[in-house]
């Protein structure tokens, strides 16, 4: 009861309670409730002004693109390239001053065999209309093959890291498509009946049909590349034997044969940079600027990396393993007939005293003729021209990659520098313009002559098709330190070897793996 009375009397101490004490708790309350209301409107202000932004970049990205493609779709129009055949026409008949004949002859010329080439394929990696099947695909291979270019421009240490950092990049996409062991083993398990079915099938065929049809396609581009191996280290052989057994060049400087190809491009040289004895070096300035040759070996890799991923048209089922089977068969077979035509007739070389700048004198003793025609040679030979092994390298990554790109003026843009370039080669004496005509037009038929050796792909494509609707999905494997220096050490290697590492003791190297 004190207690009580106690509590009641400490109550009654309190002051009461205002209304205007209730009107600023009420007030407090409201306010409180108005800086929340006022925060989530600066919020949602804050996230609407960075969308705008974002739209606002997107517009502007687009428009720009916008305008970068219609540009280009002027500058590469077929007014443009009338204007150009119309100059060099100019140049060539008109009878106007030397100076602007060459300057008419450098636009046209120019524009033809470079800028449309280079242009058409910006135009191509800018183009958004290309469609979703195989449309990434394309603009990847251009895109790869336009930078090549761009990159040669740069310092040799920086291209080959951009090179090296590709590969890299590569490695870590693809192993997000390493399959775990389950299916690894459910593939195996396919690959080994589907053969013996066939097998049965063909009961009356030969041990060596038997044998090539129980190979997937990853076997069979293994035999393609050493099919490879073994067509060069015969012809590299052949050479030897041929410029050793050849007289006339031992002895001196035979008589070159007469090349029309040749005495046109001289003249178009001499009137394009107007001055005959600087045309030579401007010509392999110009060689090496565009470095044709790795821009054709990047596009290769970038196409082989597009099929790896699966970036390009589902429907036509083609596969890393396919392509280079293909293209490894149409390289193996051009170089054999390239070793059987210089064999049967032997064409005096264009480069003086050519014997005495590659070989040595005929030895004596056979065994001494089989040590210097099994070391690899890597400046060519003197009498090995028809066909052109240049020619026929070249053609084949062209075919390959441009066959997976699928672009119309992707391809006329690649052909047209492909054949700057051997006329180039043949405008410097190291080939007869014959031997560049022969190599491209021969490559490209045994490329289409190869085209059954994609079945087999197909058919690969069309198992592991139904091994995806009936299995379950497979996580990829987890991407940690491990895994990115497996990745990371081999671009190193590379890099280090193109930038340290002399390019005759890579050859070796290089011959060596093949062998291994």
């Amino acid at each position: 009861m004190a207690k009580a009375r106690k509590n009641a009397a400490s109550a009654s101490a309190l002051p009461p309670s205002t209304p205007n004490d209730n009107n600023n708790d009420n007030n407090n309350d409201n306010n409180n409730d108005n800086n929340s209301s006022m925060n989530i409107g600066e919020y949602e202000k804050d996230g609407n002004d960075k969308r705008a932004r974002g739209q606002l970049k997107w517009k502007l990205a687009h428009h720009n693109t916008t305008a970068v493609q219609y540009i280009l779709r002027i500058t590469t129009s077929t007014a443009f390239s009338i204007i150009a055949i119309v100059l060099i026409l100019a140049s060539s008949f008109f009878a106007i001053n030397e100076k602007l004949q060459s300057t008419l002859m450098k636009i046209g010329m120019g524009y033809i065999c470079i800028a449309k080439p280079l242009l058409s394929t910006l135009a191509v990696c800018c183009n958004n209309n290309l469609g979703e099947k195989g449309g990434t695909m394309t603009r990847i291979i251009a895109f790869s093959f336009l930078m090549s270019i761009v990159c040669n421009q740069l310092p040799k240490w920086m291209s080959a890291l951009v090179a090296c950092s590709a590969i890299f990049a590569f490695g870590l996409a693809s192993h997000q498509l390493v399959p775990s062991h389950s299916e690894s083993t459910a593939v195996h398990s396919q690959v080994e009946h589907r053969p013996m079915a066939s097998s049965t099938k063909n009961d009356h065929s030969n041990l060596l049909q038997r044998t090539w049809s129980r190979l997937d396609l990853k076997e069979r581009a293994a035999v393609g590349s050493l099919a490879v191996v073994f067509a060069l280290l015969t012809e590299n052989f052949l050479i030897w034997v041929v410029s050793a057994t050849y007289q006339p060049g031992i002895d001196g400087t035979p008589e070159p044969l007469q090349d029309n190809g040749r005495i046109v491009l001289e003249k178009f040289a001499t009137k394009i940079f107007d001055s005959s004895w600087k045309t030579a070096r401007m010509v392999q300035t110009l060689r090496n600027s565009l470095n044709v040759q790795y821009a054709l070996v990047s596009s290769f890799g970038a196409a082989l990396v597009c099929l790896e991923l699966k970036l390009g048209d589902p429907s036509k089922r083609r596969t890393l393993a396919g392509l280079a089977f293909r293209a490894t068969s149409t390289l193996a077979a051009a170089r054999i007939v390239r070793t059987i035509s210089f064999v049967l007739t032997v064409v005096p070389s264009q480069v003086p005293n050519c014997y005495a700048r590659h070989f040595p004198p005929p030895p004596e003793e056979w065994r001494e003729w089989l040590m210097v025609g099994l070391l690899p040679s890597s400046r060519g030979g003197c009498n090995d021209l028809i066909l052109s092994g240049h020619a026929t390298i070249t053609s084949s990554l062209a075919c390959a990659f441009t066959s997976v790109a699928a672009n119309t003026s992707f391809s006329i843009a690649v052909w047209t520098l492909i054949a700057l370039d051997y006329s180039i080669e043949a405008y410097q004496g190291l080939h007869y313009s014959v031997d560049m005509w022969l190599g491209c037009i021969v490559t490209c038929l045994l490329w289409q002559l190869t085209k059954p050796l994609e079945i087999g792909g197909q058919r690969d494509q069309k198992s592991q098709n139904g091994k995806a609707k009936k299995g379950s999905t497979v996580r990829p494997p987890p991407l940690n330190a491990t895994t990115i220096v497996t990745y990371a050490v081999p671009a190193l290697v590379a890099f280090f070897g193109l930038t340290v590492v002399p390019e005759a003791f890579l050859n070796f190297f290089f011959m060596g793996y093949s062998l291994w």
